[in-house]
């Protein structure tokens, strides 16, 4: 028999509590993966803001329109590079289905603000010649199964159209994004909805700025120019309007990291009472490999190799069983809403697996170090 074959019969000795606790470790492997994914998630949006990007919306609320000439004064504000503007559509593309992001913006400036996002030159000026035109990014063209070149209606509920009907748009391109975790909207061209509905006004602006280390200034000037006005502004970075609005929602990356703590110490528990176990029964047959001569040391490390065979399969059906949940969930979640498993989380995952089986392994390993053969074969 070879090492691994022995290894692999000791572990299953007792069958059915190896096989519980093995599948207890694996559902802690699943859940360390689908709660880091959505840590990742929010975390990813911080990290992958620009710090030059900068967003001024109305003082009070983001529901609230500022005038179109907010834009031109803006560009004027020494430090700003390019300044461009969009409203929140409130669009659904499928009916009862609002998940999918929908913003009249203006193509001519917004791709040069954000200039993560990357639209051929073909469908960027198929955007910008016709009034009807929209673009979508790659994962609402798949989530919705939409088409280069095909109408797409889409029901507003914050610019209903005057017989109920959906609004049409021409779907002339689509874009990317530089990062997975981008919330990316769907486009429509501005004047549309100004032609249509007569609202000259936009939801915000987004504007560049040369250096990052003057954003605070440069805020300051945006809402002086606009203070004591019907519409007052408030301006910051996009970076701290993400994170503002994911304090409404408490510390994500705590909570999820807090309750994988938790999982994880519970496993501790478990684990280390069935190794404890499995050493307890098995002393006497400890005792007969040492008479065979094996050392104290090789008895040992049998038992921190079993607790390392125990703790990484567990660890490897937990986190390949997370990743094919996430690949098939991933199409039915909200459009922008991209869960994925970085190779950072592996390492963790394989660094907790590891670390686990160390931890539980120490005390059958030392204690098997330390056995006697009389004792032991006298305990049978």
């Amino acid at each position: 028999m070879t090492t691994f074959g022995f290894l692999v019969k000791s572990m299953f000795r007792r069958k059915l509590l190896v096989t519980l606790s093995m599948l207890s470790l694996i559902t802690a492997f699943i859940l360390f993966i689908l709660l880091r994914s959505v840590a990742v998630l929010f975390s990813g949006v911080l990290e992958d803001v620009s710090d030059v990007r900068m967003q001024t919306a109305s003082k009070y609320a983001i529901i609230f329109l500022l005038p179109h000439r907010y834009g031109e004064e803006i560009a004027s504000v020494e430090g700003v590079v390019d300044v461009t503007h969009a409203s929140w559509f409130g669009g659904a593309l499928k009916e009862g289905d609002d998940s999918a992001m929908t913003f009249a913006v203006d193509p001519s400036t917004y791709f040069d603000v954000y200039d993560n996002y990357h639209i051929s030159t073909e469908h960027l000026n198929a955007f910008l010649e016709l009034r009807t035109a929209a673009v979508a990014p790659e994962n609402i063209m798949e989530r919705y199964d939409l088409e280069v070149g095909q109408k797409v209606p889409v029901v507003s509920t914050i610019f209903p159209t005057a017989n109920g009907e959906p609004w049409i748009f021409d779907l002339v391109g689509t874009y990317r994004s530089d990062s997975e975790t981008d919330f990316l909207p769907f486009l429509f061209h501005y004047e549309y909805l100004k032609e249509a509905t007569g609202v000259s006004d936009v939801g915000w602006y987004t504007f560049t700025i040369a250096d990052s280390e003057k954003a605070s200034e440069i805020a300051q000037i945006v809402d002086s120019k606009f203070e004591n006005s019907s519409d007052e502004t408030k301006t910051m970075t996009e970076s701290q309007a993400f994170r503002d609005m994911m304090q409404q929602f408490g510390d994500i990356s705590l909570m999820m990291n807090g309750i994988i703590g938790a999982v994880f110490f519970t496993m501790l528990l478990l684990t280390a009472n069935t190794m404890i176990h499995s050493y307890r029964q098995r002393i006497p047959d400890f005792a007969v490999l040492k008479t065979l001569g094996f050392s104290d040391g090789k008895v040992a490390r049998f038992m921190m190799f079993e607790s390392l065979l125990f703790c990484l399969t567990s660890a490897t059906v937990g986190i390949g069983f997370a990743v094919l949940v996430l690949a098939l969930v991933g199409p039915f979640l909200p459009a922008g809403l991209v869960l994925v498993v970085t190779p950072n989380t592996l390492l963790w995952g394989g660094c907790i697996a590891v670390a686990l089986a160390l931890v539980i392994g120490f005390i059958p390993a030392y204690s098997a170090n330390r056995l006697v053969i009389v004792n032991a074969l006298h305990a049978r």
